[in-house]
C-alpha cells in the first residue's frame, strides 16, 4: 500500500514537470516567432483602408485619392476588385508568404463578387506582382495574361502615378469585362487602352442601322406591316445588329460605355425612320408610272 502510493506521487511529480516544460517550450517558440530577425517583416502594413494603399508615401495624394474613386465605382459595377499596395522594398521579404498574409488578414477574397486581383508594387525595385484570387486565377495563368503585366524598366518610375496607371489597365485587359468602366484619370494625360472599337463603331453604327431598315423593307414580310409595327420592328432588329458589331469588336478590357449607348441609340433611330416612312421611300415607280396608277403589260410588235 505505501509502495503504490509512493508511486502515485512520483507519477504525479513527473506529470507536472512534463506540463511545466510543454508551457516553457510554448513560450520560447512564440517569443522567437515574434522577435526572430528572419521572420520579421521590414514593412509593418496596417490592415488595407481601400483599393490604394501607398504604404511608401510616393504617390501624389491627388492622384491616390481619384485612383481609389474609379477603382471602387469598377467594382460596384462589374464586381471585379483591383487592389494597389505599394511598398518601400520587397528585397527583405518572403513575397509569397507577405501576399499570402494580405490576402488573409484582409479577406480579400471577399472584396471583389467575381474576383479580386492584388497588384503589389516596389518602389526600390521596381516590381509589379498580379495575385489574383481563386475566382481569376486562370485568366492570369496564360502567357498573354503575364506578358502584359511587366516590372517598371529603368526610368518609368519618375512618372509613378501613369506607370501604375499602365499596369492597372494591364490587369484590367485581363479580366476583359463588358463595360470599359474605369474612368480615365482626371489630372493626368494617360490613355493606355486601344480604342480601336470606338473608332469603328462612330460610322459603322449609322450606316448597319440604314442597311437593317432598308433590308427588311425591301426584301421581308416586315414592310406589309402597320406604320407602328415597322418602326418598332426595324428600330429593335437594328439594336441587335449594333450589339452584336459592338461585342466583335471591341478590344481587350471592354467598350466605352458612351460609345456603346450611342451605336445602339442611333442604329435604333435610323433603321425605325426607314421602316416608319417606308412609303416615301419605298414606292414603286417602274416606266415612269404614278403612285396608284394601274401598270399595263407591255406590248412588243406595235407599228
Amino acid at each position: 500500500m505505501r509502495y503504490y502510493n509512493q508511486e502515485s506521487k512520483c507519477q504525479k511529480r513527473l506529470s507536472d514537470v512534463t506540463a511545466i516544460s510543454r508551457i516553457v517550450v510554448i513560450a520560447l517558440a512564440v517569443f522567437f516567432d515574434c522577435y526572430s530577425p528572419h521572420e520579421a517583416s521590414s514593412v509593418e502594413l496596417p490592415r488595407l483602408s481601400g483599393m490604394v494603399n501607398d504604404f511608401s508615401s510616393s504617390l501624389q495624394v491627388a492622384y491616390v485619392k481619384d485612383l481609389e474613386v474609379r477603382l471602387r465605382r469598377f467594382n460596384e459595377k462589374t464586381g471585379y476588385a483591383i487592389i494597389v499596395v505599394v511598398i518601400p522594398s520587397g528585397e527583405d521579404e518572403q513575397i509569397s508568404n507577405f501576399i499570402a498574409q494580405i490576402f488573409v488578414n484582409n479577406g480579400l477574397e471577399q472584396w471583389g463578387l467575381d474576383g479580386t486581383v492584388l497588384v503589389l508594387i516596389t518602389v526600390q525595385e521596381g516590381w509589379v506582382i498580379a495575385e489574383p484570387s481563386q475566382k481569376v486565377e486562370k485568366k492570369f495563368l496564360k502567357v498573354e495574361a503575364l506578358n502584359r503585366i511587366n516590372h517598371f524598366f529603368r526610368g518609368e518610375f519618375q512618372y509613378r502615378e501613369a506607370a501604375i496607371e499602365r499596369r492597372v489597365e494591364a490587369v484590367l485587359e485581363i479580366l476583359d469585362p463588358w463595360f470599359y468602366v474605369l474612368d480615365p484619370p482626371r489630372d493626368l494625360n494617360v490613355f493606355a487602352r486601344s480604342p480601336t472599337a470606338e473608332i469603328i463603331l462612330f460610322p459603322a453604327a449609322p450606316f448597319l442601322g440604314f442597311m437593317v431598315g432598308v433590308i427588311l423593307m425591301a426584301f421581308t414580310s416586315a414592310g406589309k406591316l402597320r406604320a407602328s409595327g415597322r418602326f418598332l420592328v426595324c428600330g429593335f432588329l437594328g439594336c441587335v445588329v449594333a450589339l452584336a458589331t459592338a461585342f466583335l469588336v471591341r478590344q481587350p478590357g471592354g467598350i466605352a460605355p458612351g460609345m456603346l449607348y450611342y451605336s445602339v441609340g442611333l442604329s435604333f433611330a435610323v433603321s425605325a425612320l426607314i421602316g416608319g416612312l417606308r412609303p416615301y421611300w419605298f414606292t414603286d415607280t417602274a416606266r415612269g408610272r404614278k403612285p396608284g396608277e394601274k401598270i399595263h403589260p407591255p406590248f412588243f410588235g406595235r407599228g
